[in-house]
């Protein structure tokens, strides 16, 4: 008993010496974290610095906090001898430097954007803090000349403090929003671009995105730009290719990443770069004081060691965030801006040579849900604790960002960016909200087979569309394979490659609607999904190739496919199933070059109908977890003038033209459109911006009159062809294999055995 009670006297002794240095150095190692791995989580998706910059993040402020309610609690006691009260002073030695952390590193200001609207939270906890350490100065101040060195970092300690709570109040939604209506102009007044704008930006993807980011951050707050910026947009974005193109959205993003998440706001400005010199001074200074004046034999050697690696994290803060300042995407606009001779050309290739070329994780990631339906069921105590859902990340994996794949979904957008371009009709919203809103049915209607697939594009909701449309792909591939020598041409290199890119698109979207159904569209449940999982899980102890089967087995039965049968079960089931088997099997009877090269343009234009319709804190959510796909598609819709944003502000052209400086030909483009758009007659010319505005809602009300007529007599057409034609169902066809091609794009499909078994 009596051992016992001895140690727990040393224990508590242990704990009574090493309770303060341990929260101390604890909030020194949350400190480093942030500061190295703060900015890390922009570039790369791996789970674990997510985890732990988010622990070290929630963490920072409560040690901090904590260590100085303890100072504050032993100051002042007269008891003990004269080596523990030496002990104490330099422990109260060390309250600005937990003000200092609570100022946290400039690399991370906000975890989240959410964190950004809790700056009043940050501004009462700026004056308490100060208020807890200067009580702490107060009742140490006999401690002497460590008692002045202090004085230096408490002010350090202040202004990176406030420096925290001002870029938080200055990123928030509202003051954001505030921000930018006042000082918005179509492009920041670069110097380069003042002169010759064209010739400044040729090739130069960094000053591009400068030029870029004013008006993406005002489309950010949702707010309307006028016309001239949807030309200005396409014009400058039209003379790169598909990789430079993706290289000035990666720019871009990186800078509002910058401006939403740290403290770029303040330091890439003059009174940053003067306070972060103050700073440095103040900081070098109080350390080469504290090495000249204080004798170190005064104090515990422990304790003095624990104020030297404060000193040195303080300063090492200093020097990384002057190393970031310089190497930065700012430095190298800056440089390039205020350059043009020799001295700031050398230094700038020097720096970018030091620069890291990485700005976002340059990854897409991939759910394919055969493959999940395979892996164990989770135990159902994960889906009572509700972190059932958590673990859908384990069935995901990346794959890098290719240069095929980029051109593609840009040739694709350019494609519709020219149709709005016809005729000058880039003004009719509209039209515009009809391109954006194809997610599939526009490369059918073009192929003629919209009729035939509306059941799975048009009719269903965008969730549902995704779900068949990614099954039926993964079985199309798996049938193609088995009879690879009937279906692939000689080499196999172009049905092959076009089928990569539809899988990577397929398994993406996948990952979205699993992963982050937000990104897609609100109100998206997990209920179609999880139906799917259950039937697909169900053949789990039978093989991979069952999937298949099960399809067959279940829904072939149905008749002939009767379209009235078929439709009963497709739209009282949640379950797609169903819808597979309909798919595959028409798509199957398409030619392998035609039906790759179709499902590969339907995924692109799923994948630009989701990245018009996810809202825009979904994409700057995304900013901080490595980037995605989808945000990259957004911002280069942007550019090329694929938003319904975009809108006619003003009626009076010269007043736009002067306020945009456009240039002669973007002046003709815009009066042109802007005249066929309004319909405006020479009599109508001189009037009124009220009278012009009537016209316009006449305009728009005739068109949907158009519009309600045309969807009438679509409608008639679709029941007389209904009635007319005979059902015509898929296992009336031929299963003569390997199938030949009649030279009009289709061929017989695979029997139903040899569906069944590709999967094996």
């Amino acid at each position: 008993m009596t051992m016992l009670k001895k140690m727990s006297e040393k224990v508590l002794n242990l704990w009574n010496n090493w309770e303060i240095r341990g929260m101390v150095l604890l909030s020194l190692l949350l400190q480093t974290i942030l500061i190295i791995f703060g900015s890390r989580r922009k570039t790369t998706r791996r789970i674990w610095i997510r985890i732990l910059v988010w622990s070290a993040y929630l963490s920072a402020d409560t040690v901090a906090t904590f260590a100085l309610g303890y100072l504050a609690r032993n100051q002042g006691d007269s008891s003990g001898d004269s080596s523990e009260k030496a002990n104490n002073s330099i422990q109260a030695f060390w309250a600005p430097f937990l003000l200092l952390h609570l100022g946290g590193p400039d690399t991370i200001t906000s975890y989240s954007i959410l964190d950004n609207e809790l700056w009043l939270r940050h501004l009462l906890g700026l004056g308490v803090q100060v208020g807890v350490v200067f009580y702490v100065f107060s009742r140490s101040w006999a401690s002497g000349i460590l008692t002045f060195i202090a004085i230096p970092m408490f002010i350090v300690g202040i202004v990176k403090y406030a420096e925290r709570t001002w870029v938080l109040w200055s990123s928030s939604s509202e003051v954001l929003k505030k921000s930018i209506l006042s000082k918005f102009r179509p492009f920041y007044p670069l110097m380069a671009l003042t002169k010759t704008r064209d010739q400044a930006l040729e090739g130069n993807y960094l000053l591009q995105a400068y030029t870029f980011l004013d008006i993406s951050m005002f489309m950010m707050q949702d707010l309307v730009p006028g016309i001239p910026a949807l030309i200005r947009n396409r014009r400058l974005i039209s003379k790169y290719s598909a990789g430079d193109a993706f290289k000035v959205v990666e720019v871009e993003l990186g800078l509002i990443y910058d401006m939403l998440y740290t403290k770029a706001p303040l330091i890439y400005s003059r009174a940053g770069i003067f306070l972060r010199f103050i700073s440095s001074l103040l900081s070098v200074t109080a350390f080469i004081t504290f090495q000249v004046k204080i004798d170190k034999h005064a104090y515990s050697t422990t304790d003095i060691t624990i104020t030297y690696l404060l000193f040195a994290a303080a300063v090492f803060l200093e020097f990384y965030t002057f190393l970031c300042l310089v190497l930065s995407d700012w430095t190298m606009i800056w440089l390039i801006d205020e350059g043009r001779n020799a001295l700031t050309s050398a230094i700038y290739s020097q720096l970018r040579k030091l620069t890291r070329s990485e700005r976002w994780s340059r990854s897409i990631s991939q759910y394919n849900l055969i493959s999940s339906s395979i892996q164990s069921k989770p135990h159902k105590c994960l889906e009572f604790l509700g972190i059932n859902e958590k673990m859908r990340q384990m069935f995901v994996h990346q794959v890098d960002m290719n240069g095929d794949l980029q051109g593609l979904i840009f040739g694709h957008l350019q494609k519709k960016a020219e149709k709005m371009e016809e005729d000058f009709n880039f003004i009719d919203k509209n039209l515009r909200s009809k391109l954006i809103g194809q997610r599939g049915d526009g490369v059918l209607e073009r192929e003629g087979l919209l009729l035939d697939y509306k059941w799975c594009t048009t009719e269903v909701e965008f969730s549902r569309s995704i779900l068949v449309w990614h099954l039926a792909t993964d079985i199309c591939y798996r049938v193609d394979i088995k009879e690879a020598d009937a279906y692939l041409n000689k080499d196999g290199r172009i049905v092959s490659k076009e089928y990569e890119t539809s899988r990577c698109l397929s398994e993406y979207m996948m990952y979205l609607l699993v992963i982050r159904p937000n990104m897609l569209s609100k109100g998206f449940g997990d209920e179609g999904y999880l139906e799917t999982l259950q039937d697909l899980r169900g053949l789990k102890y039978r093989g991979t190739g069952a999937a298949v089967n099960l399809i067959h087995e279940r829904y072939s039965e149905l008749c002939g496919y009767d379209d009235r049968q078929f439709q009963s079960v497709w739209k009282t089931e949640k379950s797609v199933l169903s819808g597979v088997d309909r798919l595959a099997r028409q798509l199957l009877l398409l030619r392998p070059e035609k039906r790759w090269e179709m499902i590969e343009e339907v995924w692109i234009e799923m994948v630009a109908y989701a990245a018009a319709h996810c809202s825009w804190k979904e994409h700057t959510q995304q900013l901080r977890r490595g980037g995605e796909l989808l945000t990259h598609v957004c911002f280069l819709m942007l550019y090329l003038g694929l938003s319904e944003q975009y809108e006619i502000k003003e009626f009076d052209s010269q007043d736009i033209i002067r306020s945009w400086e456009l240039t002669r030909e973007e002046r003709e483009e815009y009066l042109q459109a802007r005249n066929k758009y309004l319909k405006v007659t020479p009599r109508m010319s001189g009037s009124s911006p009220g009278e012009v505005l009537k016209v316009l809602e006449k305009t728009v009300a005739d068109k949907e009159r158009e519009l309600e007529r045309e969807k009438r007599e679509l409608e008639q057409l679709k029941s007389s062809l209904t009635a007319s034609t005979s059902q015509q169902g898929i296992d009336s066809l031929p299963r003569s294999l390997p199938a030949q091609s009649d030279g009009q794009g289709t061929g017989q499909p695979p029997s139903n055995n040899e569906i069944s078994l590709s999967m094996e």
